[in-house]
């Protein structure tokens, strides 16, 4: 598990395409207010790839069965699958590419929060769904 998660920060660090996101000074709070932007008010246009992947992350958090804090580490593997394909098989580039990654970097943030061993499970599952859900706000 460690070994995708280094892949996967080693790719998203190496894109020359990252968005940074800045450090807040609660960050905390602000994760989930701070919104993506749209393309001047318009929707970004995602690639069919990472329509389907997404919308397959979007079905597994919407499966009941994760809203049990025991099966924290079975959902944030299960969802970590599915982001490394997404990112495998992403063929965007430009501004779109830049919104899928500061889209993907909420996401990642909440994945961490989710692992995290604190009591505050049902909180750090609401913020992940939330984000994930949002992807159909922000692209077409």
């Amino acid at each position: 598990m460690k070994k995708v998660l280094i892949i996967l920060t080693v790719v998203i660090a190496a894109c020359t395409n990252q968005v940074k996101t800045g450090d807040n000074k609660n960050a905390k709070e602000q994760e989930h207010a701070t919104a993506v932007p749209l393309n001047n008010g318009s929707k970004w246009k995602a690639d069919e790839a990472t329509k389907k992947n997404v919308t397959e992350m979007v079905q597994i958090v919407n499966d009941g069965i994760y809203a049990d804090a025991a099966k924290r580490m079975q959902l944030y593997a299960t969802l970590q699958i599915k982001i490394d394909t997404l990112i495998n098989q992403c063929s965007m580039q430009g501004p779109e590419h830049d919104a899928l990654h500061a889209w993907l970097e909420k996401v990642l943030k909440d994945m961490r929060e989710l692992k995290g061993e604190d009591h505050h499970y049902a909180e750090a599952y609401a913020g992940l769904k939330k984000d994930i859900e949002g992807f159909n706000a922000l692209f077409e």
